[in-house]
């Protein structure tokens, strides 16, 4: 028989070994996360494309959005020059030490993206891209932004769900790379890593309160999802009561 004290135990143990993990991946990669066949970069038609999609999925601004799992700033920086009030969390310094939004009035910290250190209603958005499926647990992450979110809020994540088609091609060297820290082991861990359809971040959505859930897809910045096997991103925009 197992003690269950036991069993939490160890669960626990390979949930924080998995987090560790995970983190270090984007501490080793954070300094070439900003090449241009990862990031459009600012003054280029795909970003311009990437700040008229963003936009679409925000409110009007002024509305105070916080954007977790930011990791260089990509969407805080589209927020920020949108007219939004910005505070942006990671748990990778050094993914928030190479941020492309120099200048901008925007809030970096590090953070954790599944429990953000604010008060309950202290943003209209909470909003991430390419985040859910590295989440060991998603489902909580979707009761905190609920809580986070004032009344009449919004959680936006940009995601990407796997086509028989799959990614773009594969660099060998990044995927050895990724490899060698997301193992067989952590990749079980991650509920959301490999979605097939809408339905399960949907039920997250539902589970989590929010209603007058609907799904965008991103036609315009197709080819720049970064979800592991992804192409087309698409949208969830989960609304708060």
């Amino acid at each position: 028989m197992v003690d269950p004290d036991t069993s939490h135990s160890s669960t626990a143990g390979a949930g924080a070994a998995a987090q560790r993990r995970i983190t270090s991946f984007w501490q080793v990669v954070a300094a070439e996360y900003n090449s241009p066949d990862n990031l459009a970069r600012p003054g280029t038609p795909g970003y311009d494309d990437w700040v008229s999609a963003i936009c679409g999925l925000l409110p009007e601004p002024p509305a105070r959005v916080l954007d977790v799992g930011t990791g260089t700033g990509f969407v805080a920086r589209i927020a920020a020059e949108l007219g939004h009030q910005v505070t942006a969390i990671d748990l990778s310094e050094a993914m928030l030490e190479a941020t492309i939004a120099p200048g901008l009035a925007i809030s970096f910290a590090v953070g954790d993206a599944v429990d953000p250190p604010f008060a309950p209603g202290s943003f209209d958005v909470v909003i991430n891209r390419s985040l859910l499926w590295t989440l060991r647990e998603p489902e909580r992450a979707f009761v905190n932004w609920h809580a986070l979110l004032a009344s009449g809020g919004r959680a936006v994540c940009i995601y990407g769900v796997n086509s028989e088609a799959g990614g773009p091609p594969v660099d060998q060297r990044k995927a050895e790379l990724f490899a060698g820290y997301y193992t067989r082991e952590v990749q079980s861990l991650l509920p959301a890593m490999r979605l097939a359809d809408h339905e399960p971040v949907i039920r997250l959505a539902n589970g989590a309160g929010f209603d007058d859930v609907e799904i965008v897809e991103l036609e315009s910045v197709q080819g720049w999802e970064a979800s592991p096997g992804a192409f087309q991103p698409c949208a969830i925009i989960a609304h708060r009561d």
